[in-house]
């Protein structure tokens, strides 16, 4: 279990609390037919030589770390030899013998050649006797003999044997192990094989002989040794020997009790146990977190605790010996074939003990997610399953990946075939050499199916899908237009294109529930499933692999998105986005329900082929849900899209003019005015036209039936540092659909404005945004130049005002830009209007910060031509002293409203609240005293106490209008 050092100890936290599961044993399934060769993969494994045994006699000293020894190898030659090649780092041969005669070698580079000569079939011995101090490989890997504190141990995958004695050190070429081991006498040595004898040499040390019975790999052949002591147990026949420190003694009786189960429970799923014996020793190794030496494993010191927390690593080990130790990837192009099997076996264990739900939250949170969190860490690395660079073999692409990949694989061919190819694949290569290659040939057979996409996909080639689905429902009483179709696609960063068969759960009614595989492919691939139910599917009903099969990055279920819902006078504007879905879509289906109403109706005459649609069927007062379907040519119906509210309502349009003043209160440094200059600038501006103000930083953004009863209403932003214009849209697109005027100027207004209000309202304007300071004026043929203010900007600005908007439009342009050379909006409209539906005023820049004459002259000219009950300008005519006067304010009691003179028979005087709704009305008439003033004790018309908050105290009197505001605190 090499890398994966921590995945264990999180053991117990990943796994929920099962149902007990026991696997049965599987029949002993006959072979498939005969395989191909696969002769480009095997050809990585000729060498002209077979070595069938070594015998290994070797003295180490755990004190100076000098080894001595000899190695005998058996050999068969495949081909004419003249020499035979071994691998040997870092130590020195002091003599090579073949055939028991001494014969000429050369040993460089870590290669040692023996002069030899042989014929195909012929069979002989070499015997290499060498010595020193053995050294560790090299970077990541670090490996060889380890001389520890109280033990010796070797780890030597992949390529170590060579550290610490002479082999052909190649997975390809699997011999038998016949170890002679000598070392100190009160230590115990653990090997390969069975122990044959332990003999005493009379000097300090013992010889330990294990011989094992079954070809290996070199780099799993190992020497074990320290002060252990042994635990030893059976399955069945067979013998189990395990090799702790006396202090771990206790907690090793508890964690390798289960052991004999685990062997159980695998040999009934892969096929018998392979080898002689089992056993498992206990080191300090920092390089990996275990190691399947074969029939012998190397387990770090931290696994073995009595509480079994180290579990899944015993058992990924244990399952190595039918994959990794038994069946030996031909070459580390097929790591996965062993780390990627083993790892897998861990689910199944999971399975076997805690219960399906859990394994497949341990398939999710440990293999799925561990995988795509340590690829999103790590995107510059190979991240391939097939074939990873010498680095990279023992990481995760290799175990977690992999896991992933044959549980998918298990998912395509059924249980039943993946069973059997797991019997079938143990059985045909028993102690030999697999590539994958050969594995998905026998898949293929098992499965009667073509897997060559899914192995491209998943085993060849780089990256994890991400997958979009789209839900369709049919409701018909015709057999062909009902049921559930489900298309699915699938996107990948790396360019590869997979195919992914996903399973659905669905429920139908409360308790009918169905499932689904569902193939998601990059084109979009739709899966219909007929029959008949008239009952709706909604979100909640479909759970997308809610067993976590597939190694994904997420699946998006799609559905039509519902972007406006703008009320008017007895109607609703809706506007949504085209459905992307890859199957062909016909057109668009609009529902609608009211307030408090379970029932949904369908309001189009049938399926729209535009993105909107115009409900003129509404009544005004009345709070509608609404929402979407997309349809296909069947008449199959995508999910609803999101929902959207709207309440259609009068526009009596009877309340004169509104400027919304979207300011923050500032510094009142240059370019951040407070909020009294603001005003006053306005003021003198729109003098005489009679107005009511609004502060959004007082009292938020004005309601729909507020904005209802001003047929005109300007809007200014000019903070640069903030826009609230963007939270306002539907309110002010709903104002324009039930026929407002609306003047909107700001510092980078225009960039708030979505691209459906743009569309509708701006006609699909582009804007173009030019952020220095360019602005030179502001020209127009019909309205005053306007020109900067120089006096409200920095001194680095040169004069010119920056972050201007102009327009690329088909509006009636009111003003061009006159810009700096360079300027991007050089010559565009700086300010337009646009009259369907409503009226649409927009300016690119703020007109606070033009100079006061031109904004006054403007103003003047154009709000009474957008609404001509507004008085047209009048130089000479003087503002008004206003009248109207509220005190104390705040106000926790009674307030005073003073007239300021006589109303007239026609004055009114009326209180509202911040949402515009009339909550007192009082009569002028009853006024008093020389400044005409009455006493208003805050109640409604029907005497009930008035909630502290804002209200507003308008007075109407000879077609003027009179606004104060009063903050009630109580």
């Amino acid at each position: 279990m090499k890398g994966r050092i921590t995945l264990a100890l999180v053991l117990l936290a990943l796994l929920a609390a099962g149902t007990a599961f026991a696997y049965h044993p599987r029949p002993d399934f006959s072979i498939a037919r005969p395989l191909p060769a696969f002769q480009p993969e095997r050809a990585d494994s000729a060498h002209g030589f077979d070595v069938t045994r070594y015998e290994i006699t070797l003295a180490v000293n755990d004190q100076t770390h000098f080894i001595s020894g000899s190695v005998k190898a058996h050999v068969t030659a495949e081909e004419n030899l003249a020499g035979i090649d071994y691998n040997l780092i870092g130590l020195t041969v002091s003599q090579v013998k073949v055939n028991d005669v001494a014969s000429a070698f050369t040993h460089q580079n870590g290669i040692l050649h023996i002069s030899l000569t042989a014929a195909p079939g012929q069979q002989f011995t070499t015997e290499v006797s060498y010595s020193g101090t053995p050294s560790l490989s090299p970077p990541p890997y670090n490996l060889g003999m380890i001389f520890g504190s109280n033990t010796v141990f070797t780890l030597s995958d992949p390529d170590a044997s060579r550290y610490w004695w002479p082999c052909y050190d190649h997975p390809w070429d699997k011999a038998i192990m016949d170890l002679h081991i000598t070392l100190r006498s009160d230590w115990l040595v653990a090997c390969n094989g069975l122990r044959d004898s332990i003999t005493d040499n009379g000097d300090g040390t013992k010889t330990h002989h294990w011989l094992g019975s079954n070809p290996m790999a070199p780099y799993l052949a190992c020497v074990t040794a320290g002060p252990y002591v042994e635990i030893n147990q059976t399955c069945g026949a067979l013998p189990i020997q395990n090799f702790v420190l006396p202090s771990q003694y206790n907690n090793a009786l508890i964690d390798f009790s289960t052991l004999p189960e685990i062997i159980q429970f695998f040999s009934s799923v892969y096929g018998p146990y392979p080898f002689e014996k089992y056993g498992n020793t206990a080191v300090n190794m920092t390089t990996y977190g275990a190691m399947e030496h074969q029939t012998m494993t190397t387990l770090g010191n931290y696994l073995i605790t009595g509480t079994h927390s180290g579990e899944l690593t015993i058992a990924h080990e244990l399952a190595h010996q039918w994959f990794g130790n038994c069946l030996t990837p031909l070459t580390f192009k097929d790591v996965w074939l062993s780390e990627g099997f083993a790892t897998y076996s861990e689910f199944l264990w999971t399975h076997a003990k805690f219960g399906w739900q859990s394994a497949c939250n341990y398939m999710q949170s440990s293999f799925h997610d561990y995988y795509i969190s340590f690829e999103n860490s790590n995107p510059s690395l190979p991240n391939i399953i097939y074939d990873p660079p010498f680095n990279y073999y023992f990481y995760p692409q290799s175990y977690e990946k992999a896991a992933s990949v044959l549980h998918m694989l298990r998912l395509k061919m059924g249980n039943a075939a993946f069973f059997q190819l797991l019997q079938n694949w143990f059985a045909a290569y028993h102690n030999g050499n697999v590539v994958t290659a050969e594995l998905q040939a026998m898949a293929e057979q098992l499965s009667g199916q073509d897997l060559d996409q899914f192995f491209e996909q998943w085993i060849y080639s780089r990256g994890i899908p991400e997958m979009d689905f789209y839900i369709f429902r049919g409701y018909s009483m015709i057999p062909e237009m009902r049921g559930l179709r489900v298309v699915g696609q699938t996107h990948c960063s790396t360019g590869t294109e997979f195919t992914c068969e996903v399973p659905f759960r669905i429920r139908f009614d409360s308790n009918a529930y169905d499932s689904l595989n569902v193939t998601a492919s990059p084109g979009g691939q739709a899966t219909t499933q007929y029959y008949y139910t008239m009952t709706e599917i909604g979100e909640t009903d479909i759970q997308i692999d809610p067993n976590y099969w597939v190694l994904n990055r997420g699946y998006n279920l799609k559905k039509p998105v519902l972007t406006q819902a703008l009320a008017g006078n007895g109607t609703v504007y809706l506007n949504w986005e085209a459905f992307p879905c890859p199957h062909p879509i016909t057109g668009y289906r609009i529902q609608r329900k009211a307030e408090g109403s379970l029932i949904w109706q369908h309001i189009d005459p049938g399926p729209v082929s535009e993105l909107w649609f115009t409900d003129t069927t509404a009544v005004n007062g009345t709070q509608y849900q609404y929402r979407i379907t997309a349809v296909d040519a069947d008449g199959f119906y995508s999910l609803p899209s999101n929902e959207l509210s709207a309440t259609p309502l009068a526009f009596p349009f009877d309340w004169g003019m509104l400027v919304v003043d979207e300011t923050k209160d500032g510094t009142g440094a240059a370019i951040t005015p407070d909020d009294a200059t603001v005003d006053g600038f306005y003021a003198a501006a729109l003098a005489p036209i009679p107005y009511t103000g609004w502060d959004y930083a007082a009292l938020g953004a004005p309601s729909l039936s507020t904005l209802s009863h001003y047929p005109i209403v300007l809007w200014h932003a000019d903070d640069f540092a903030q826009n609230q214009i963007g939270a306002c849209l539907s309110t002010l697109g709903g104002y324009l659909m039930g026929g407002g005027k609306l003047v909107i100027s700001g510092w980078k207004t225009p960039g708030s404005l979505s691209d459906s209000f743009t569309d509708l309202f701006l006609d699909g304007a582009a804007f173009v945004y030019d952020n220095g300071a360019v602005l030179i004026a502001a020209l127009s043929d019909t309205y005053p130049q306007l020109s900067p203010d120089p006096d409200k900007l920095t001194a680095q600005w040169n004069g010119m005002l920056p972050m201007i908007y102009t327009f690329q439009s088909s509006g009636q342009a009111l003003y061009t830009a006159s810009m700096a050379a360079g300027a991007a909006g050089a010559g565009l409209p700086l300010a337009v209007r646009f009259d369907d539906p409503g009226t649409f005023v927009l300016f690119g820049f703020p007109l606070y910060f033009m100079q006061a004459d031109g904004v006054r002259n403007l103003l003047q000219l154009l709000l009474p031509q957008l609404h001509s009950p507004l008085p047209a300008s009048d130089a000479t005519a003087a503002e008004p002293a206003p009248g109207l006067a509220v005190y104390p304010n705040p106000a926790r009691g009674s307030v005073n409203i003073s007239l300021g003179g006589k109303p007239s028979g026609q004055s009114s005087l009326k209180i509202y609240n911040a949402k515009g709704r009339l909550v007192a009305t009082l009569d002028p008439a009853k006024a008093a005293g020389p400044e005409y003033h009455l006493t208003w004790k805050p109640q409604t018309s029907d005497g009930k106490d008035l909630p502290r908050g804002l209200y507003f105290i308008r007075l109407s009197e000879a077609g003027r209008v009179h606004t104060r505001k009063l903050l009630l605190v109580r």
